[in-house]
């Protein structure tokens, strides 16, 4: 299994601001997201390695998820895109036009920033490596939410422009199954914690 954890809250999501490549920290309700996160995800599955970001924030869910101590990879290809001088700012006072140029120009970039498809091609090339894997090997990867989406869209056999069609939440698991085909998508956009 190929499972995706998007960290946990931080104080820029509480505040409904973009952090994209921000060194932003998990506040108190995004380390109870990542244990309740790890406590879902290793009853289910044995981990065998995580791969992060170098972000604190993905760092700091893995510790707090329980699978600190795991063999770890940082791989910036998984880093949430860059939103250049976006960053900071109040989602709603800026992803209507930041989503509108991307929606007409996948590789707009913004000033400072990365286009959405430059973002979806590094992505594509970490999952590349990652693949083909041991099949018995469960890999976890504590992410941010545009590169979860990315790798949805890979596997669908999507373009970047599907990444603006879906949404993931804070803490939530997406996960994929190795199949005859390639990776299937097994479970999108899941909030563990239900099954506890």
């Amino acid at each position: 299994m190929l499972i995706f954890l998007r960290h946990g809250r931080t104080p820029n999501n509480a505040e409904a601001r973009l952090q994209g490549q921000l060194d932003s920290p998990l506040d108190e309700v995004g380390r109870e997201q990542a244990r309740r996160a790890g406590k879902s995800i290793r009853r289910r599955w044995d981990i065998h390695r995580v791969v992060t970001s170098s972000l604190r924030r993905t760092a700091q869910t893995a510790e707090e998820a329980g699978v600190g101590h795991l063999p770890t990879t940082v791989d910036d290809r998984w880093m949430e895109i860059d939103f250049g001088d976006y960053d900071d700012r109040k989602i709603g006072e800026v992803m209507h036009t930041l989503g509108a140029a991307w929606a007409n120009d996948i590789e707009f970039v913004p000033e400072g920033g990365e286009s959405m498809g430059h973002m979806h091609r590094r992505v594509g090339l970490a999952l590349d490596e990652m693949l083909p894997h041991d099949p018995d090997e469960n890999i976890l990867v504590v992410t941010h939410a545009t590169p979860i989406k990315s790798v949805t869209a890979w596997v669908m056999g999507g373009g970047a422009e599907m990444i603006l069609k879906s949404w993931v939440n804070l803490g939530s698991v997406t996960t994929f199954a190795a199949g005859p085909q390639g990776l299937l998508l097994n479970e999108f956009n899941w909030r563990p914690g239900d099954d506890l």
